[in-house]
């Protein structure tokens, strides 16, 4: 019997992870403003061919294809009458999120049109309506934890599966969708193992009843997990403070009696005031395109933030994310003093009927945190990018609305851009008027953006 057998060992691990940033993944009707809910637990999860999907698209990337097919399995379809499929030697179930710390944010989003560098319209479907590019996205909050459960049916992988997981721990690998906007990172909470040998009687007889083992029979190996190296080429951090005021303005919610104003800014699970990713990606990549335009290096721009295609095939992923950042303090800013505004009519002069608005800024420290992929000509979006940030520096750019009435603008104390590759720094100190590259970053980088043609 043991001879007809095509494995003698199974391994299977449970795996607890946390959400270190926003997640979104999408829900099964397409709408933009819901994630994913299991359709008999009405809560949040993961489905376990999204999570197949993303670590066997690290794996690939890691190794090739071909090693992939091993351990994910393969389906080909050379033509309508002749298939080739591999069975896979790995299994997953679906990550479903725990209650606690389960916190559902909802964000306001616009599509910009690039040429105009206004919210872009587009018309419905079968109509002639306009439609503007308004819309809201669902997320799972940060500090959301959920667990999955992973089956090895093939021992020889299994330094492979933990050096995949060990990518997630290092924040090597994203889930879900808005990956440029800094969502979708986790990192390991816990991982533990458990043997069955198909061999043995008691094994097998437990095999049986696996679900409903005692945490007892596994064994705790979330020390062993080796670091995996970082797949980032830059990492750039802005230290500085806004200037005056800042506000990214969160969906409008009118509580009539309570003192609440008619626009506030933007917070995150943890009532934190925040400048989303998405708005830090929208500020920056309109300044990139402009710089990228006058030097000529407008493909610089497809290589960092991708683009959409009809097919698969026909798109392309950016290779730079933007984090979310924290602003000020939390208390200070819960308690910072509403502001009376009034809308005027450009014709005549005179304040609008029921133009009366109220407002709540907020200002404080910030650390922006920028991340550059190993891929698609990284030297080049980050000397574009280190052009856009000198801008911001300069108050040539602004975060958040109302710049017209001098929000939004930063006072950016230093920058720190990290050289993963050649483990190298360099420091820009603008108090200072200093510059601290041995190495040459800056220089490189901005060569790269400079060049009128697409490296190699």
């Amino acid at each position: 019997m043991t001879g007809d057998m095509k494995y003698q060992k199974i391994m299977k691990y449970l795996v607890r992870m946390v959400c270190t940033q926003p997640l979104h993944i999408g829900s099964a009707s397409g709408d933009k403003e819901e994630v994913l809910v299991h359709p008999t637990d009405s809560v949040p999860f993961i489905q376990a061919s999204s999570l197949a999907g993303v670590l066997r698209q690290y794996y690939a990337q890691q190794h090739d294809e071909k090693q992939a097919e091993k351990l994910f399995g393969m389906r080909r379809f050379e033509s309508n009458e002749n298939s080739m499929e591999g069975a896979s030697k790995v299994r997953f179930s679906d990550g479903i999120f725990h209650n606690e710390n389960l916190i559902l944010e909802l964000r306001p989003r616009v599509k910009i049109n690039p040429e105009r560098g206004t919210c872009d319209a587009g018309s419905k479907k079968s109509t002639n309506m306009q439609a503007g590019h308004k819309f809201n996205m669902e997320y799972i909050g940060v500090g959301a934890v959920f667990d999955f459960s992973v089956y090895l049916y093939d021992e020889c992988y299994q330094k492979d599966l933990e050096e995949i997981l060990s990518a997630v721990y290092q924040g090597n690998v994203q889930f879900g969708g808005q990956k440029s906007n800094g969502c979708g990172f986790m990192e390991l909470q816990g991982l533990k193992r458990k043997i069955f040998d198909m061999t043995k009687a008691e094994d097998r007889k437990m095999w049986a009843d696996e679900e409903a083992l005692a945490d007892n029979h596994y064994e705790n190996i979330y020390s062993e997990i080796k670091t995996a190296a970082k797949s980032a080429a830059y990492e750039v951090m802005v230290s500085g403070s806004t200037e005056g005021e800042l506000l990214v303005k969160s969906i409008a919610v009118q509580e009539y009696g309570k003192g609440t104003p008619d626009c506030m800014n933007i917070q995150n699970a943890a009532k934190e005031y925040i400048v989303p990713g998405s708005s830090l990606k929208g500020a920056v990549r309109n300044q990139m395109e402009k710089i990228a335009a006058y030097l000529g290096s407008k493909y610089i721009i497809e290589d960092t933030f991708g683009k959409s295609g009809e097919t698969a095939n026909d798109g392309k992923i950016g290779n730079i994310v933007f984090y979310d950042t924290v602003v000020g303090n939390r208390e200070d800013n819960d308690s910072a003093r509403v502001k009376n505004r009034i809308h005027i009519d450009k014709f005549t002069g005179g304040v609008m009927h029921g133009g009366l608005f109220n407002e709540k800024n907020v200002s404080g420290d910030m650390q922006l945190h920028i991340m550059i992929r190993d891929k698609n000509n990284p030297d080049g979006t980050c000397g574009l990018l280190l052009m856009a940030l000198r801008d911001l520096a300069l108050g040539v750019m602004s975060v958040g609305g109302g710049y017209s009435v001098g929000k939004g603008i930063l006072h950016v104390d230093q920058i720190n851009i990290y050289d993963h590759k050649n483990q190298s720094e360099a420091v820009i100190k603008f108090e200072a008027a200093s510059i601290a590259d041995e190495s040459g970053i800056i220089a490189r980088c901005i060569k790269a953006a400079r060049s009128k043609e697409a490296a190699v």
